[in-house]
């Protein structure tokens, strides 16, 4: 399917005139104008400025040029070689030269700024500048400063005379280390470039390969053939994301290669010769974020469109609108922070300028990618509930507030599309509930105490109340959903066995992530931990575990062991199943708050396996909440006796290595726990079929 796709695309005049035909005609003729553009820049940056002044006589001009022209009034050395050696030059204009007063000329543009001497001891000089002009504002800055430095020259001459071993308060010299770094365009051009030209290379793919299939009458044929409709969607996404990515590359080529014929290369890379080969790297990895997210974004666009025309009248605002994340790589003070990092596009805008520039920071580029992951699953997601949908009645049936129409049917568990928009959404969701009740707690100065109870309610709504929400609007059963089967006492007891043992294997966990250099903390944010720790064992107990240990396991268990697991049964074997649900849930533990702390990820992502292990074999969410609970709430309770049990770590919040007396009967505890579990799985599932089988 993907051959298939790939070939026609490839095939279509449109995709060659996009691919090959713009990049070899337009960069030519964009490298020529920017070429003038820069050297026009270049040239009128290299001359001095000469602001012009105003004054009423003959008489104020000279006085002022007089104080100008002093030696004094320069500025010392050293601060005029921070400025490369350059010193602003002022041209007086009188009244009668300028043609009107000064006010009027300064009105009319024809000065920068009207000045105005009175006569006296000292004289008065009246400056009068052009609110928001930033000539006027300038000129009437550097003259005030020019004038500062006369007046401490003549101060000091009369210091001088008055005291012979006068000194001044300080002498300063400036000084400075390091290489001169050239600037660099490449931070505010390319992510402009890549936003214009991945999505100008995935509008026509994405067109064709849906609305296109429903103009020409071929949508019955290929929702017919024996291929699932999701093979078949990610056969197509596939294409439009290979031809965003050529086009894209494509157009990248062709500007640098334009670039270094012109020889303005380096004016926008900063280097001296040569090509920027690990910035072409960074490139490349930044083509495929953009790419795979446009080409989900304009799938699930393109694929209720009834015509070619009718989805080309949707992508031109969507294109349109793209440009402004674009503009904002342009914008100076806008950085990769806060819910700039889980804004769509904006962030992946503002990722690409801050690798470029070198000043991107790991923790909101994690958050960046993760996020827009999360936003192109849920574009598919409504791409794969749309595309085909209505192919078998009508070919112009389909429509975007299908998506938002409940079912008239009961279902047993979720759709694989409404787990993915739910897991998609559930990142903003959580950092955003999560980062607003701190900071209303911080506003409000609540306790600790208070304070995590916030951020329980946080989890609450983010990861419990809105997958539950998402399932009664699709009317799904409850029960089935989040596995409300009660269990077996024997698989509560080795439930609550894993719990206890499994927290000394992940502290192991831990501790190897850290000693790989997977960590996420400075040294400032592991003082900030540290107190945070030593603050909370002034908790009450019964807040700990009801804020850090039953809430996260009643939330997490039914979201991730429930919804999310329910929803993939269907299409996973067990362990994959497993697997890709404790991978999810080690990915949401890597991002808490506004912080990402990587190296919960091992350890967070093996509690998920057996917890994935457990839900499967008991067919039911409760022991997992068991294991959960006991886990959190053992590790809470050590965290607040941590003073008395010194042998889990030095009172100053460092963690060490379990004593080997310790570790061995924890590793026994978690596996005696796993074999109590299937045990009982193995007997419940024989009482289950004896009572519909009697005598089997």
């Amino acid at each position: 399917m993907c051959k298939k796709e790939m070939l026609e695309t490839l095939r279509d005049r449109r995709t060659m005139i996009t691919l090959v035909m713009m990049p070899l005609l337009l960069y030519p003729l964009l490298g020529m104008a920017f070429n003038r553009f820069l050297y026009n820049y270049a040239a009128g940056a290299s001359e001095e400025t000469a602001y012009r002044i105003g004054v009423d006589t003959e008489a104020e001009g000279e006085t002022l040029l007089r104080w100008l022209e002093d030696p004094r009034s320069q500025p010392p050395e050293e601060i005029l070689n921070a400025s490369d050696g350059k010193l602003a030059k002022f041209k007086v204009l009188f009244s009668g030269e300028a043609g009107n007063d000064t006010l009027q000329s300064l009105k009319n543009n024809e000065i920068d700024l009207a000045a105005k001497v009175t006569a006296g001891q000292p004289p008065l000089l009246e400056l009068t500048s052009y609110e928001g002009d930033a000539g006027s504002a300038g000129a009437r800055r550097i003259l005030v400063e020019r004038l500062e430095w006369l007046r401490l020259a003549l101060a000091e001459e009369v210091a001088k005379q008055a005291q012979e071993q006068y000194q001044p308060p300080a002498q300063v010299t400036l000084a400075s280390i390091g290489e001169p770094a050239a600037p660099s365009a490449l931070g505010t051009v390319i992510p402009l470039v890549l936003v214009l030209m991945t999505i100008t290379g995935a509008v026509y793919p994405a067109i064709d390969l849906t609305a296109g299939e429903r103009e020409r009458g071929t949508m019955e044929a290929l929702m017919a053939s024996p291929v699932p409709r999701s093979s078949i969607l990610l056969s197509k996404y596939v294409a439009v994301v290979t031809v965003a990515l050529l086009t894209a590359l494509a157009n990248l080529v062709a500007m640098f290669m334009t670039l270094w014929a012109s020889q303005l290369l380096p004016l926008v890379t900063g280097q001296e010769d040569g090509l920027p080969w690990l910035a072409m790297v960074q490139i490349l990895g930044l083509l495929v974020l953009f790419s795979g997210f446009f080409a989900a974004v304009l799938l699930s666009l393109t694929s209720y469109a009834r015509s070619f025309k009718e989805a080309q009248a949707y992508l031109i605002p969507i294109m349109l609108l793209s440009l402004t994340p674009g503009v904002l790589s342009l914008m100076p003070g806008v950085t990769l922070s806060g819910p700039m990092a889980i804004a769509p596009l904006v962030n992946i805008v503002l990722l690409a300028r801050e690798v470029l520039q070198g000043t991107a920071q790991a923790g909101p580029a994690m958050l960046t990618v993760i996020s827009t992951v999360g936003y192109a699953f849920a574009a598919i997601s409504i791409a794969a509930k749309l595309f085909g949908g209505d192919a078998v009645s009508r070919t112009s049936g389909a429509s975007i507030a299908g998506l938002f129409t409940r079912p008239a049917n009961m279902k047993l568990v979720p759709t694989t599309q409404a787990a993915a928009m739910t897991l998609a959404l559930l990142v903003p969701l959580y950092y955003l509930s999560s980062n607003f009740l701190v900071q209303f707690g911080t506003t409000l100065e609540l306790s600790l105490a208070n304070k995590l109870l916030l951020s329980a309610l946080a989890l609450i709504l983010a990861f419990g109340l809105f997958p539950w929400l998402v399932a009664r609007f699709n009317r799904c059963q409850l029960s089935t959903t989040y596995q409300l089967k009660s269990p077996s006492a024997l698989s509560i007891v080795g439930a609550v066995l894993v719990g206890i043992g499994a927290w000394g294997v992940m502290q192991e966990l831990f501790l190897l992530a850290d000693a790989m250099g997977i960590r996420g903390l400075d040294d400032e944010k592991i003082a900030q931990a540290k107190e945070t720790a030593r603050q909370l064992q002034d908790v009450p107990l019964v807040i700990l575990l009801f804020a850090m240990a039953l809430t996260p396991a009643v939330v997490e268990e039914f979201c991730f062991r429930g919804f999310l697991f329910t929803a993939l049964k269907r299409l996973m074997t067990p362990w994959r199943l497993i697997f890709v649900t404790a991978l999810v849930f080690g990915l949401f533990h890597v991002v808490t708050g506004n912080m990402l702390l990587p190296e919960r990820f091992l350890p967070t992502t093996a509690m998920g396996v057996i917890l994935g292990w457990i839900a499967w074999k008991t067919q039911s969410i409760w022991p997992g909440i068991v294991a959960h609970f006991s886990y959190n709430g053992l590790l809470m309770t050590i965290g607040k006796y941590r003073d008395q049990l010194d042998w889990l770590g030095s009172t100053d919040g460092e963690s060490k290595h379990l004593p080997m007396s310790w570790l061995i009967p924890l590793v026994i505890v978690t596996i005696v726990g796993l074999l109590i579990v299937h045990v009982a799985s193995v007997v419940k599932s024989d009482a289950v079929t004896q009572e519909v089988h009697p005598g089997a």
